[in-house]
């Protein structure tokens, strides 16, 4: 579910990776690492203060403000500095033989040529894996810190950890193995000036004098660039992640890219209030879907408007806004809403027949009765945060009600049905109980 990229969650700014690319190999790395860390620990501070002045979180104890700050908002200056010190001193030892053998001439024998390049080579290796590992493990921890205050807002003091989901934790687990990967292919690139130093003393020639100097060239620019891509992907990834699932927290995410503001109905004239059945969608697993292949993610949400807005006409329901993957839409009644839901989650589950995982429609439906305001082209209201909330608690491919419409329609259509028990609507002071609707299989 792409999300617009307002103020707060996603707001950041990418990092471009020209001055990393330029500036990162005049200077060892120095100035990648402590660039990252400064972008890094700014970005950190200014989620803080947002999280800050959130209203649950007013008031809270101040310990453990304190270590939910330590434990995913203050990233650190120790290990970036660690390794920016480690770097200069890998370039000031390439440094000082350069000039004391190139500019003074001075005789060095086998071993000190070789012992230089290789503590050298050593020094950059440390660094890198002490900066790459950094970066992974902040963060990793700044995110799912973050998906703690989002999901259970002022619970996340309390929580020691949090449980990630399926998509996260396949996210991460990518990036993990993207670092491991480089960190093991950087070993014999950062050492291969190592073995060209040995190889060109030791009298050994692969074709031209050039070859093996060339040869170690290209291996470090192949690093330089990996390295830096890789670095500069996992800040900008975040703020991505970010604007894709972040959101105003106030609202569900499809609520704050679906619904007006107060101020923006306002400008329409004269609102009626309704009593209205409200049906909130969100399809499973898109924005991921759009990353890894947008024309088969495009296509499949081809599909799914067409499923959707099908059963919509067929059950006499008003499409009020349609952004991506996400449908809002109202019905007179609480009966046509659910035989509205129930139609699209049999047809796409006949459409899913026969086809491969990454191939099937998935849709939440959450539905909910309760006021709104209607405009010409708008609506919006208490009633439309509460269905917001809702359609999260749906399965993947399921329906969420809440109880007016469970009331309205058990007499007049065979549910089976489950009632959710412990469930908080966050920031909706009276939530109403919940219930998933069991659909034949």
């Amino acid at each position: 579910m792409a999300l617009f990229k307002g103020g707060g969650l996603g707001a950041g700014q990418r990092l471009s990776a020209t001055g990393f690319l330029a500036l990162g190999v005049l200077t060892f790395w120095v100035y990648s690492v402590l660039r990252f860390a400064a972008a890094w620990r700014a970005h950190c501070a200014r989620r803080w203060r947002e999280i800050e002045g959130r209203d649950d979180l007013k008031g809270a104890d101040p310990q453990r403000m304190a270590a939910l700050h330590a434990r995913g908002f203050s990233p650190g200056r120790a290990a970036p500095g660690f390794a920016a010190g480690l770097f200069a001193l890998s370039a000031a030892l390439v440094a000082g033989w350069f000039v004391r053998w190139i500019l003074l001439g001075e005789e060095f024998g086998y071993g000190a040529i070789v012992g230089a390049v290789g503590a050298s080579s050593a020094l950059f290796y440390a660094a890198l894996l002490v900066a790459m590992l950094w970066a992974l493990g902040a963060v990793r921890r700044h995110e799912t810190s973050e998906l703690l205050v989002r999901e259970v807002g002022a619970g996340a003091l309390l929580a020691r950890r949090a449980e990630l989901g399926d998509d996260i934790a396949r996210r991460w687990e990518r990036w993990t193995n993207h670092v491991v990967l480089f960190l093991v292919c950087a070993a014999p690139m950062v050492f291969s000036p190592t073995l060209g130093a040995h190889l060109f003393l030791t009298g050994v020639v692969w074709g031209h004098v050039l070859v093996l100097p060339a040869l170690c060239f290209a291996l470090a620019a192949v690093l330089h660039v990996w390295g830096t891509v890789l670095l500069v992907g996992l800040y900008n990834g975040h703020i991505e992640y970010e604007s894709l699932h972040g959101a105003r927290e106030a609202l569900h995410p499809a609520a704050d890219r679906l619904l007006p503001s107060v101020a923006e109905g306002a400008q329409d004239a004269a609102p009626e209030r309704e009593l209205a059945a409200i049906m909130l969608t969100d399809m499973q697993g898109y924005s991921k879907a759009m990353e890894r292949d947008e024309a088969r993610a495009y296509a499949k949400l081809v599909e799914h408007n067409r499923i959707m807005r099908g059963a919509i006409a067929a059950h006499r329901g008003r499409e009020i806004k349609t952004i991506g993957d996400a449908f809002l839409v109202i019905f007179r009644s609480a009966l046509d809403a659910v035989d509205c839901g129930l139609a699209a989650q049999r047809a796409f589950a006949d459409y899913n027949l026969g086809k491969d995982e990454a191939d099937r429609i998935l849709v939440r439906i959450g539905i909910h009765l309760g006021d709104v305001l209607v405009t010409g082209n708008d609506v919006f209201g208490d009633g439309v945060n509460v269905a917001a909330r809702i359609e999260p608690h749906a399965e993947p491919g399921g329906i969420c009600i809440s109880e007016p419409v469970f009331e309205m329609v058990r007499k007049k259509i065979q549910l089976e049905v489950t009632r959710l028990e412990g469930i908080r609507l966050k920031n909706i002071a009276l939530a109403p109980e919940l219930y998933r609707i069991r659909l034949s299989t």
